[in-house]
């Protein structure tokens, strides 16, 4: 008899391997053989009828959220594994959130994997969209344009129903496109922050978009790329930690980790950029303590760029492998970024900058004088005119305000 291989059976079949392993394990599939760890089904053995019969049924999901980790279904630190074996019922939503997991701790080849034999089943919209997202997400660390493309088309095809649906997909392509830079596509519902028509199951997801959102557009206003009314500089930026706080407070209630972890750094992130550290410091080590325990170090990876050296020295008391770790990961993720970024736009953004120079020109770009920069970090105005130069004929800026477009 002739043998073919659980991912055999399920491009066949037109499922995921995941789905055919349960299959197997519930001797639902005739002449199944093991040869050690591999399972081996004949050829020729037909999908069960109820199976096939299903095949084509939206996946049922257990959250309508774009990401299944960012619910309730994932509420303690260092229960990530469990998260993962209690739904085990559900093979199809225990790949997607094993792959969540594993694009949060820096896993990506694992998340192509997951995603990508996920996708095979193009069921559900919120499965189908969550897929598209987490590829997106994972093109990013791998540089690969083409695959990002594809992650699109994948969260365009998503099989919507209701109108709520077409907007968490505009929704999710909007930021995508943002993570690249690109602010223009929100709709403008989420920019005024009005998430009542979602379902409750998204909303932990959109706090951390939304907050996300505000500070790319309070960057761009301080680099002078964005207006509103009577708001200049930094003001936008001061007023995010007042908005932020409270969401914060409101997902420590909800016991959802993975959104406390990323509105925690986020707003890290705003706090050291209008200069008060010792705020910053205090959310960076609640999302370190939440984030150590499943090793979720991706998490970490993705703030780094805008926490400076801030970051790393908390790592570095509270776990110098994480440090590595962390470190490592986010230089992968910079250089793929940047080459993804500049095929996307058709610009050149390097990493030539080492931090401090990043750090001085970013304040720079966002107005402050020299001396302003040299009081903020206690360091002379003679070294921050040097850097400022330094960094200026790395990027080949004739302004500092163009600093901005490489930090």
């Amino acid at each position: 008899m002739e043998y073919i291989t659980v991912k055999q059976a399920a491009e066949k079949w037109g499922i995921s391997a995941r789905r055919v392993q349960v299959l197997c394990a519930q001797d639902r599939i005739k002449g199944v053989t093991r040869f050690g760890r591999s399972i081996m089904i004949p050829k020729d053995a037909p999908l069960p009828t109820a199976e096939q019969s299903e095949k084509n049924a939206p996946l049922p999901m257990p959250r309508k959220s774009p990401f299944l980790n960012m619910t309730d279904l994932y509420t303690r630190p260092g229960s990530a594994e469990e998260a993962i074996e209690a739904l085990s019922d559900m093979p199809e939503a225990q790949t997607l959130f094993a792959a969540e997991i594993a694009y949060s701790r820096g896993e990506i080849d694992k998340v192509i994997e997951h995603a990508s034999e996920f996708l095979q089943s193009h069921s559900g919209f919120y499965a189908v969209n969550a897929g598209g997202m987490l590829l997106a997400l994972a093109a990013m660390w791998k540089g690969d344009i083409s695959l990002y493309r594809q992650a699109k088309i994948h969260i365009c095809e998503a099989p919507w129903k209701t109108p709520a649906d077409k907007q968490i997909m505009s929704l999710s392509l909007a930021c995508i496109d943002s993570a690249v830079r690109d602010t223009s596509n929100y709709p403008e519902w989420f920019e005024r922050g009005q998430f009542e028509h979602l379902h409750p199951d998204s909303h932990p997801a959109a706090k951390v978009f939304y907050i996300k959102y505000l500070m790319i557009k309070a960057q761009e206003m301080a680099k002078g790329a964005f207006k509103l009314p009577d708001v200049t500089g930094l003001g936008l930026m001061k007023t995010i930690p007042y908005i932020a706080e409270p969401l914060i407070s409101r997902v420590v209630a909800e016991r959802v980790v993975i959104p406390e972890i990323h509105l925690r750094l986020i707003t890290a992130a705003v706090y050291h950029q209008i200069g008060d550290d010792e705020s910053a410091v205090m959310h960076i080590d609640k999302a370190i303590d939440l984030a150590l325990p499943d090793r979720l170090f991706g998490i970490l990876a993705e703030y780094r760029r805008n926490l400076d050296t801030v970051l790393d020295d908390r790592l570095i008391l509270k776990d110098k492998d994480a440090f590595s770790a962390t470190k490592e990961l986010h230089r992968t993720m910079l250089a793929s970024w940047i080459k993804l970024h500049n095929s996307l736009h058709s610009r050149n953004i390097s990493s030539a900058l080492t931090v401090r120079e990043r750090e001085i020109s970013r304040l720079a770009a966002f107005g402050l004088s020299n001396m302003e920069i040299a009081k903020r970090l206690n360091i002379s105005v003679s070294t921050v005119r040097k850097i400022i130069l330094t960094a200026m004929n790395k990027t080949g800026t004739d302004k500092r305000r163009d600093l901005g477009a490489f930090v």
